[in-house]
């Protein structure tokens, strides 16, 4: 049997994840960031491990072409997908059309709280 060598294996992590992984190097805890995974990795108990995936659903979107081209370009140079994107702006979006919302309910809840004046 032949002997591999370890090889790179990429991994994508959040940027403030890695901050936190490089604090143990700097510190002089941990020889590399690479160390710190493979200990932990060696040591984790995988069996407690609960996969929790958000139900999601696909939805088609009628795009003007400049819009589908301006995403497109901004995925690739943040390094992020389409739907990611998207989400943000329409996350962004919502507070804008649900506050109206919550003003008009609010609005009919006072009228219905007020007593009806009588003429006379």
């Amino acid at each position: 049997m032949s002997t591999k060598t370890n090889r790179p294996f990429p991994l994508i992590l959040e940027v403030d994840f890695l901050d936190r992984l490089h604090e143990p190097v700097r510190d002089g805890q941990a020889a590399s960031v690479s160390a710190i995974i493979r200990t932990a990795l060696e040591r984790y108990d995988f069996e407690k491990v609960i996969v929790m995936h958000p139900q999601q659903l696909q939805v088609s979107v009628r795009l003007p072409g400049e819009i589908r081209k301006n995403l497109k370009r901004l995925a690739r140079t943040k390094h992020t997908s389409i739907s990611h994107l998207v989400r943000a702006a329409v996350e962004a979006y919502l507070p804008s059309l649900e506050i109206p919302v919550a003003a008009k309910r609010q609005t009919a809840r006072r009228k219905l709280a007020r007593k009806p004046q009588r003429k006379g």
